[in-house]
């Protein structure tokens, strides 16, 4: 028999299933669907102060710099969503008939870095609740990527692995420059 060491779980506290994710100008633009695909991790990470006194404590205990990281793979193409993703670092054209992506070239461009908005949506007793996490702040780690399988592999649908880094948006107060994280209370 298994020994648990909680007696219960309180299923309204649980996150289930994946996440929506958005990508705009900034926290107060309209964003847009990057598509389907799944948010694998999401990550706030912390670097403490390595000031050190060789004969003393250390004089400094802090945060020297913090970031959080969202990973994810996507599978639906389109070339005006992967370029608004990029910040500047890719082109796209779409026609009737063909979408494109330009890219190379770009030497002296500043990536621009965006918002992001991670959602999950689910519904309990009748009450749509959602966990949203917003990153105020951040730029994709590398350029477009995709990983192709075979035309014979029982999941054949080619995947783009996609990394975002957030960093301090410090035009907001302290304490808010890094993301926020809401979730709907469950009535």
């Amino acid at each position: 028999m298994p020994i648990y060491q909680n007696s219960t779980v309180d299923q309204d506290k649980l996150i289930i299933g994946n996440y929506t994710v958005e990508v705009a100008a900034s926290a107060a633009a309209t964003f847009v669907n990057v598509g389907a695909g799944i948010l694998n991790s999401f990550n706030h990470n912390t670097t403490p102060y390595d000031a050190q006194a060789g004969n003393a404590p250390d004089p400094i205990e802090g945060i020297a710099n913090e970031v959080c990281v969202a990973d994810m793979e996507m599978i639906e193409y389109d070339s005006s969503v992967i370029s608004i993703i990029q910040g500047g670092l890719i082109a796209s054209s779409t026609s009737s008939s063909v979408e494109t992506i330009h890219a190379g070239g770009y030497a002296d461009t500043t990536i621009t870095p965006k918002a992001w908005r991670l959602t999950n949506t689910r519904t309990i007793s009748g009450a749509t609740i959602q966990s949203i996490i917003t990153v105020y702040y951040a730029t994709p780690d590398a350029g477009p990527q995709w990983s192709f399988k075979s035309d014979n592999d029982t999941d054949p649908v080619a995947v783009m692995p996609l990394s975002i880094t957030g960093k301090l948006e410090t035009s907001r107060a302290p304490g808010d420059q890094l993301y926020k994280k809401t979730r709907t209370v469950v009535p």
